[in-house]
């Protein structure tokens, strides 16, 4: 089975119905099964094992991919392979600094009230929520956007077509409008990165140094708020240095991307 996840290489027609079986069948479908359960037992959903719960409603769409694929693939790897490790550090700087930059534009849709608690709800349980933010979420969704749709767009359309296509899949299937921006903006640079470097491995660092930085914000500091942004903590630590740090991490971001699009050269379905 495993074999075949990798092997599929859909059309956008077909990324459409993997966000179909993500959203609808996993997210509504099988979500709204856990609830009944949950609601029979008499057990509150929110408190269920975030791994579980978080897994559970991708199963239908890996299993869409499994009997969609064919059984050979046309030679070409998902990324497995890490690349260059010194790119590492940089990685990690430019996703951190992306979301530090784009903060002000996702602030101006505030998560209500409802949402954050269930964030909050969710980062009580801290082992289980950062084997699912951190470990989980990076792996799961890299191998369905990169490793999948984007590899697969990269094949039946350009690059930058599949970059923006996979970016806004990204921000769908999140299931929440209020960090759809964040989602897209951290998206663009993953598909790039994806397309660049050929290594589904190097995006699922990123992905996981950009959760497991808003975990343990979250977690050294039970005084904010959840979904507490970059400003909270700031304004909490450094009072009146926002925007000087905004300008530096702008700056940063700048030069990051200028130096790894000159060092890094697309080598997928080119």
């Amino acid at each position: 089975m495993l074999k075949r996840l990798f092997n599929h290489l859909p059309s956008l027609n077909q990324c459409w119905v993997i966000v179909f079986f993500l959203i609808v069948v996993g997210g509504l479908g099988v979500g709204t099964l856990l609830t009944v359960i949950c609601g029979y037992l008499g057990v509150d959903a929110t408190s269920i094992n975030p791994l579980l719960s978080y897994v559970l409603p991708i199963i239908p769409a890996l299993l869409y991919i499994h009997f969609s694929a064919p059984e050979t693939g046309d030679g070409t790897s998902i990324g497995f392979r890490p690349g260059k490790l010194a790119y590492y550090p940089l990685y990690a700087a430019a996703i951190l600094a992306l979301g530090f930059v784009t903060e002000p534009l996702s602030s101006l849709f505030p998560m209500p009230e409802y949402m954050l608690e269930i964030f909050e709800k969710i980062l009580n349980n801290s082992i289980w929520a950062f084997i699912t933010t951190v470990v989980a979420a990076p792996i799961l969704e890299e191998y369905l956007l990169r490793g999948v749709i984007e590899r697969g767009l990269l094949k039946h359309t350009t690059p930058l077509q599949a970059i923006l296509w996979s970016s806004f899949f990204f921000a769908v299937i999140h299931l929440n409008p209020w960090q759809a921006i964040g989602a897209f903006t951290a998206g663009l640079f993953l598909g790039w990165i994806y397309w660049k470097t050929r290594s589904l491995t190097a995006c699922i660092f990123i992905h996981a140094v950009n959760n497991g930085t808003a975990y343990f914000i979250q977690l050294l500091n039970p005084e904010l708020p959840a979904g507490c942004t970059y400003k909270d903590f700031l304004d909490m630590h450094m009072p009146g240095c926002y925007w000087i740090v905004f300008v530096i991490f702008a700056f940063l971001l700048a030069a990051i991307f200028l130096y790894l699009n000159k060092r890094l050269t697309g080598t997928l379905y080119e």
